[in-house]
């Protein structure tokens, strides 16, 4: 039978408030329930939960005024600051869907996310972020140059886009760019709220493992999602987050702020990780939480001052991580000792299992936890959907309210990625206990997992590909301690092709996120293939790439 507390809220018997909740009323809840708390921590700046939906709110008649209509998609490319938060929020509560896009992603990348999610604006920091966002999207679309707001300047490459907005001051003096603090409002009328709580208001990208990156569509239901996840380590209001992983990722945003928010806590929101800084922020702000990846662990214990910081505070989080030693290294050295585990994915609406912060370390260290409420998750056999006996392994599939509406405009991939009768298919493997907590083994395809973001290997291999040099690509992923796996391509060069490995590694860095370029690359004269099918066998790649770095 698959795995479900549905029968049973959370060992409590309580009603999640936030159940059958929009954006809007969501907001509404927490003013009512915690309106004069400190909701957010950015820098020096400091929001109340007050302050929190007025921010929220004069986003939202921002982009009315601009002109964006319910169902319209407005993508948000931004580095962690506070009006992610606030034009995400404002977004959603209005009808529109925020499409949210990762910071690291190349030029190229960013034009076929906008284009694929039909988005008719993007919303980009000003002058002092670490890249210079408006300057690539004008590499996409230079009429941004001349033309006006409200056309499309697009082109080819994002043909639905007509609104570029700044949210500071740029000097690049492009006549099509909307500066924010520029757009005036009408504060006097009311604003209409969306008020169906199953449509659409955020489009997340996941690499999956094609070639070309799916737009999640999730709806308004993450916000009874994300109660669920504080029950599982006893949130209190009095709790506070430190978080610097980037909030373009679904672990940030529902996993991370919108859980602590429905429980009344406060989120210390950092914009980059330094070791020193992150320990000074929980030593200052008395973090009782933070959401880490093992790197991140490795260099904060190591450095010569560690002790020398009062993390007394610091008890629970999550580690983005299924390496033993990490966690080891959180619970004895940073004090987490209340930390959780967690499966979950963008399709999920980011966690879908947890265990509790109570549960003995060991059952903690091996499992990742019992389904949240309301969510079914069975085991079964990828290829008829059937499900395994308990301590089998198999795919890990999920039915529930939490599950995306499908992938924006690829219903092929929508229909594929769900079984006959209904369920989820995650393509992960892993396994139930007796007791119905799963354990995540791997993924069951050709992705791999890198910081914690999934990576296609299609993806990247269609790119080496392109290289002139190039014949054909292979890339798969080994462990790493750090940063969970990293990417080892081998390649096959043309006949007479001198063609080199830091050339290709260079190619791919022109072409592909940061996250996405091998660590590793080797020259190959041919694949290990199947009989008959002539398919590579990367397992053996795999072996080959770890006898190789050995001998390095």
């Amino acid at each position: 039978m698959p795995s479900s507390e549905s029968e049973e809220y959370n060992r409590g018997a309580k009603v999640n408030p936030f159940a059958n909740k929009t954006y809007s009323e969501s907001i509404q809840l927490l003013v009512e329930n915690y309106g004069d708390r400190i909701a957010l921590i950015y820098g020096d700046q400091k929001y109340t939960f007050r302050q929190i939906k007025n921010e929220i709110d004069d986003a939202s008649r921002k982009l009315r005024a601009i002109g964006l209509n319910r169902g319209d998609k407005v993508a948000i490319w931004l580095p962690n600051q506070a009006e992610f938060l606030f034009t995400w929020l404002g977004a959603g509560q209005i009808g529109l869907t925020a499409v949210i896009l990762n910071t690291r992603l190349m030029a190229e990348e960013v034009s076929y996310q906008l284009r694929q999610s039909d988005s008719r604006a993007v919303i980009v920091p000003g002058d002092g972020a670490f890249r210079d966002f408006l300057g690539d999207i004008a590499s996409l679309c230079p009429d941004i140059r001349d033309a006006a707001p409200g056309e499309k300047f697009g082109g080819e490459n994002v043909p639905t886009l007509e609104f570029v907005i700044s949210l500071g001051q740029t000097g690049h003096g492009f006549r099509g760019v909307l500066q924010w603090d520029d757009v005036e409002t009408d504060d006097d009328t009311p604003l209409a709220y969306e008020t169906d709580p199953n449509s659409a208001a955020l489009i997340a990208y996941s690499s999956g493992t094609t070639a070309l990156p799916k737009g999640a569509m999730l709806t308004h239901a993450i916000w009874r999602k994300a109660a669920d996840h504080g029950e599982r380590f006893f949130q209190k209001p009095d709790d506070r987050l430190y978080l610097c992983v980037p909030l373009f990722s679904i672990l940030s945003t529902v996993n991370g702020v919108i859980t602590f928010w429905t429980g009344g806590s406060a989120v210390v929101l950092e914009d980059r990780y330094e070791p020193e800084k992150m320990l000074a922020a929980i030593e200052r702000e008395r973090c009782t939480a933070a959401y880490l990846l093992p790197l991140m662990i490795c260099k904060s214990v190591e450095l010569p001052n560690f002790k020398d910081f009062d993390l007394s505070s610091l008890r629970t989080g999550i580690l983005v991580t299924t390496d033993r030693d990490a966690f080891m290294a959180a619970y004895e050295k940073l004090g987490m000792t209340d930390f959780v585990t967690s499966y979950g994915m963008t399709e999920t609406s980011s966690a879908c299992t947890r265990t509790w912060s109570s549960d003995p370390l060991e059952v903690r260290l091996r499992s990742h936890g019992k389904p949240l409420p309301d969510i079914d998750v069975r085991i079964a056999d990828p290829d008829s959907n059937e499900e395994v006996p308990r301590g089998k392994v198999g795919e890990i599939q999920v039915r529930g309210y939490n599950i995306m509406l499908g992938y924006y405009n690829k219903p092929e991939e929508t229909q594929r990625a769900f079984s006959g009768d209904g369920w989820y298919k995650s393509g992960d493997a892993g396994e139930m206990f007796e007791d119905g907590s799963i354990r995540f083994l791997h993924r069951l395809s050709d992705g791999y997992k890198h910081k914690g973001f999934n990576v296609s290997t299609a993806e990247v291999e269609a790119v080496l590909e392109r290289h002139p040099d190039v014949k054909q690509a292979a890339v798969v992923g080994i462990p790493d301690k750090e940063v969970g796996e990293v990417g080892t391509a081998f390649v096959i060069p043309n006949e007479e092709s001198s063609v080199d490995d830091e050339t290709l590694i260079a190619f791919a860095n022109e072409h592909l996120a940061s996250f996405k370029v091998p660590a590793h690359l080797f020259l190959a004269d041919g694949f290990p293939m199947t009989a008959g099918t002539e398919k590579i066998q990367k397992f053996k790649l795999r072996e080959r790439a770890l006898k190789q770095l050995e001998r390095t």
